[in-house]
């Protein structure tokens, strides 16, 4: 089947369906209207994996035109289970998208036909197919991290707010109703004044630390050279696993039956690589620092300490302790601590705060593999997930009060709440239509991201850094400087 047409059977018997407007040109001009039920024109780029859930997040209200995957076998998958998931919702098997391999031979064939576009590939090539479609004026809703280099990060925000484009990232909670009451209750004193942050995550559930690479067969249906995209040409490769890191074990695309074996960088243990990836905080600091960088009024730290297991040129470590050293805001300046990983087969996990004494408490810490402690004077919020989607308050007899008092009034709801909860991409489409702006767009996820990297810019340094975010430069020391911007591109990729 020639991947840059349609399908024949997936097209095969839809030609009848094909409604008034189903293919119809870009709404861009629809932005701000009374345009309430306009259907959008999207293409997805990364469709399989995360891809496919970004995708169900808006191919139930809007028209996927093009679907796109470097790897021809999962780029099938894709197009079948999003026919599939319209047929489980009850609705007619919808017109079948155009597949491609390479996101710019769809931009150029399909511009025209597109309002907006999905990224949800490697964070390597969250940048430069990001900006492809900027330079062609396409909304663009993009995976977390929004780029993997904090220059990245900060030329595709100015980009799109120069197009003047609707913009968001793919983190749930910043949708979610817990992370705005967590903000409420805090400055509202539901836990007295804020003292100290604590995050942590059981990430990496796959291979990091020093890896080494070894030759291998590329797979028939992957097409390396364009999963490399912007990196240097290299022969595909996988890796030896650390040693105790058993592939068999089903984690998360590391099962031999299901996929490769844990050892191949595709489709998923490409997040340990500095290369393609952001290790642990890339894949987990947006989501987890979320709540914390909204409560804390969108600072960016002046310094970072860090400690962690040994590390390489090429690869993100097994674990790291992380302190971010925040200056005075809507708070007083405080510290906002990461752990991440495990260290000798025990979770890399903070101390319990000295809130949380009760049974109940320490049971629900014990359990939480992520998570976050906002440790205030006179209370605790505790959050045993990544999200802050259902924050409580310890001790119990503090969280039943502040209960009383919202019931009564004394305190209040004063965050703007997401017109689509759960789901940023459908969030965004929503506003693309109905104007506004998502909660997670470009002016709130790119300074997030960069407070996310400045992490594995005091990881790869293996020294305290201080920030000067004016600059974008390390003012301690100059070799960090060099992990700020990605060292080159490769010919025919950046936009």
């Amino acid at each position: 089947m020639g991947l840059n047409i349609i399908s024949r059977r997936h097209f095969l018997g839809r030609t009848a369906s094909l409604t008034a407007g189903a293919f119809t040109g870009p709404n861009l001009l629809l932005r701000g209207q009374e345009k309430a039920g306009k259907r959008l024109n999207i293409a997805i780029i990364g469709a399989n994996g995360k891809g496919q859930s970004d995708t169900q997040g808006v191919t139930l209200n809007h028209n996927i035109v093009a679907l796109v995957d470097v790897d021809s076998k999962r780029l099938d998958e894709a197009a079948k289970k999003r026919e599939k998931h319209h047929l489980d919702s009850g609705k007619e098997a919808p017109p079948a998208p155009k597949l491609y391999q390479d996101f710019r031979k769809m931009l150029d064939e399909c511009a025209n036909d597109i309002d907006g576009v999905i990224v949800s590939t490697p964070d390597h090539t969250h940048y430069v197919a990001a900006m492809h479609a900027i330079k062609r004026k396409k909304h663009v809703c993009v995976q977390k991290p929004l780029c993997n280099r904090i220059s990245e990060v900060r030329d595709m925000h100015a980009a799109a707010k120069a197009a003047n484009l609707v913009t968001n990232m793919g983190n749930q909670g910043r949708t979610m109703e817990g992370q705005r009451l967590a903000k409420e209750w805090i400055e509202q004193g539901a836990i007295g004044t804020l003292k100290e942050i604590r995050l942590w995550t059981n990430r990496p559930i796959w291979p990091q630390g020093p890896l080494v690479k070894k030759a291998a067969e590329c797979p028939p249906e992957l097409n390396w050279d364009l999963w490399l995209s912007s990196e240097a040409s290299e022969p595909y490769f996988e890796f030896e696993l650390p040693a105790g890191m058993d592939p068999k074990k089903n984690k998360r695309g590391m099962d031999p039956k299901k996929n490769k074996p844990g050892n191949s960088v595709h489709p998923f243990t490409w997040r340990g690589w500095w290369q393609f990836g952001s290790g642990a905080l890339g894949d987990m600091g947006c989501h987890i620092m979320d709540a914390t960088f909204s409560i804390l009024g969108q600072l960016i730290p002046e310094q970072i300490d860090v400690t962690s297991s040994p590390i390489s040129d090429t690869c993100a470590p097994v674990w790291s302790d992380l302190t971010y050293h925040m200056p005075a805001g809507k708070h007083a300046a405080l510290k906002v601590s990461w752990k991440d990983g495990s260290k000798n087969g025990v979770a890399n996990k903070p101390e319990i705060s000295p809130h949380m004494t009760s049974e109940l408490a320490k049971k629900a810490f014990e359990k939480a593999s992520s998570g976050m402690m906002f440790i205030g004077t006179e209370g605790t919020i505790f959050e045993g997930e990544a999200y802050c989607s259902s924050p409580v308050i310890y001790n119990e007899e503090r969280y039943t009060e502040v209960r009383i008092d919202m019931k009564a009034g004394k305190i209040v709801k004063t965050e703007t709440r997401s017109a689509m909860p759960n789901n940023p991409q459908g969030e965004w489409a929503h506003h693309i239509v109905n104007g506004g702006q998502p909660a997670s767009n470009f002016d709130y996820s790119a300074p997030l991201t960069e407070f996310v990297l400045l992490g594995n810019l005091a990881v790869r340094a293996q020294q305290s850094v201080q920030w000067d975010k004016q600059n974008m430069k390390v003012t301690n020391a100059e070799a960090p400087n060099k992990f700020i911007s990605r060292p080159a591109y490769r010919d025919g990729w950046k936009a």
